[in-house]
C-alpha cells in the first residue's frame, strides 16, 4: 500500500468534508484548500524530495498560522511514487478522483510530469511548480501547467558558457536515456554548436540504472576536461563515483535537480569541486530577502535550511500568491486566470511572470561549487 503523507493540518472528518465540498470547487471547503502531490518520497531522489517538501511546508505552516488564504488552511496530500513514472498517473488519478484535490503541486521528475499531462488537460486541474525543468512542460504551453523554476536547457547553456570561459573545450555528457536526459542532451548540443565545439563523448544509460562499466570506459577513453552528469540523486552519485574510481580527473557538472544536501553527503569525498547549477538563491544569500525569509522561518520551525528546501519554499510562495489573487470564491479556472495575470511578482529577489502564452515563471540560473568542506559556494 502506498504511503500517504498529510501535511499542514489534520484531515477534515469524512462527513464534514463531504458536506462542505458540495458548496464549492473540488478540494475547497469553508476552512480548507486541499492540494495534491506525487513524488519520490522513497527511491533515488528521496533525500532531495523530502528537503523540497520540508521547504514548502515551512511557508504553508506560516500561512496557515496566519489564518490561511481567505480563511482557509492549505492542506498538502502527498503520495509516494518511488520516482517511478509508471506509478505517477495512478497517484494523480487517486488524488483527483478520491481525495478531491483542488490542484496539483510539486510533482517531481520529467517522465513523471509528462505522464500526467493528458490527465491534467482532461480534468482541467492546475499543476503548480512541477519539480522539473523539462522543455516539454514549457513548450507547447499547457493552460494548466505553471512552471516556477528555470528550464534545464537554460542551466546547461549557463554551465557550458562557464566551462568554455574557463578554457575547457572537451566537454562530455553522461545522461539518462529518457525525456529528462534527452532534453538536457538537446540543450548541451545546442550550446556546443553555438561555440563551434564538438562533443568530447556522449554516453547514456537506461533507467532503472544497471551496469555502467562500458559507459564509464567510453567516457574516460575520450579524456574530457569536463563531464555533465545528468541523472537524479543516487544515479548521478554512482556515475561520479565510478568515473573517479576509473581514473577520471575531469571537472564534473550536474544540474539543480541534485542541489540537495543529501546528494552532497552521498558523494562524500567525490563531491569536492563538483559544479552544480542552481535555480534558487543560496540559503545564506545576503542579497535576496527570499533567502533570509526562508532561513529565518525554517529555523523558527526547527527545520534545517537547504538548497532543495529553498525550491520548495519558493514554489509554495507562488502557489499561495495564486490562491490569494484568485479570490475567496475559489475555482480552478480563477486560479489559472490569476496566475496568468501575474507580472513581475517579487518573491524577494526573484521575479515571477506568467501570461496566457508563457507559463515559465523564473529564468534565474547561477553556478555553485562544492567546497572542500562539503558546502556549496556561490
Amino acid at each position: 500500500m502506498k504511503a500517504k503523507w498529510i501535511a499542514c493540518g489534520m484531515l477534515a472528518a469524512t462527513l464534514g468534508w463531504a458536506a462542505q465540498t458540495a458548496l464549492a470547487e473540488a478540494g475547497v471547503t469553508r476552512n480548507t484548500i486541499r492540494i495534491g502531490q506525487s513524488a519520490g518520497v522513497t527511491g533515488p531522489v528521496a533525500g532531495s524530495v523530502k528537503e523540497q517538501i520540508a521547504g514548502a511546508q515551512v511557508y504553508l505552516r506560516t500561512v496557515n498560522a496566519s489564518g490561511g488564504v481567505a480563511g482557509r488552511r492549505i492542506e498538502l496530500v502527498t503520495y509516494d511514487d518511488g520516482f517511478d513514472a509508471k506509478r505517477t498517473p495512478d497517484n494523480v488519478r487517486k488524488l483527483i478522483d478520491e481525495d478531491k484535490v483542488f490542484a496539483l503541486f510539486m510533482v517531481r521528475g520529467t517522465p513523471q510530469n509528462e505522464s500526467i499531462l493528458p490527465i491534467i488537460a482532461a480534468q482541467k486541474v492546475p499543476l503548480v511548480a512541477p519539480l522539473t525543468g523539462a522543455i516539454t512542460l514549457h513548450r507547447p504551453v499547457s493552460r494548466y501547467v505553471f512552471n516556477v523554476r528555470a528550464k534545464y536547457q537554460d542551466e546547461v547553456a549557463r554551465a557550458i558558457n562557464h566551462l568554455a570561459t574557463s578554457g575547457m573545450s572537451r566537454i562530455g555528457i553522461f545522461y539518462a536515456n529518457d525525456g529528462f536526459g534527452r532534453d538536457v542532451l538537446e540543450g548541451y548540443s545546442t550550446a556546443l554548436q553555438a561555440r563551434g565545439v564538438q562533443p568530447a563523448a556522449t554516453v547514456n544509460y537506461a533507467r532503472p540504472m544497471g551496469d555502467i562499466t562500458q559507459g564509464v570506459a567510453t567516457m574516460n577513453k575520450a579524456n574530457p576536461q569536463a563531464v555533465l552528469v545528468i541523472g537524479s540523486g543516487s544515479e548521478a552519485a554512482r556515475i561520479i563515483h565510478e568515473l573517479r574510481r576509473a581514473g577520471s580527473e575531469a571537472q564534473f557538472v550536474t544540474l539543480s535537480n541534485n542541489a540537495a544536501d543529501s546528494f552532497i553527503r552521498e558523494l562524500g569525498e567525490d563531491a569536492r569541486g563538483l559544479i552544480i547549477t542552481q535555480v534558487v538563491p543560496g540559503t545564506n544569500s545576503s542579497q535576496m530577502t527570499l533567502a533570509s525569509e526562508y532561513r529565518n522561518l525554517a529555523r523558527q520551525q526547527g527545520v534545517e535550511p537547504s538548497n532543495a528546501g529553498m525550491e520548495g519554499f519558493m514554489s509554495a510562495k507562488v502557489l499561495v500568491e495564486g490562491l490569494r489573487r484568485a479570490g475567496p470564491d475559489l475555482t480552478r479556472e480563477r486560479l489559472v486566470t490569476a496566475l496568468e495575470g501575474m507580472r513581475d511578482y517579487d518573491l524577494g529577489g526573484i521575479l515571477i511572470s506568467y501570461s496566457a502564452a508563457r507559463h515559465t515563471g523564473s529564468s534565474f540560473v547561477e553556478m555553485s561549487i562544492v567546497s572542500s568542506t562539503g558546502k556549496l559556494i556561490r
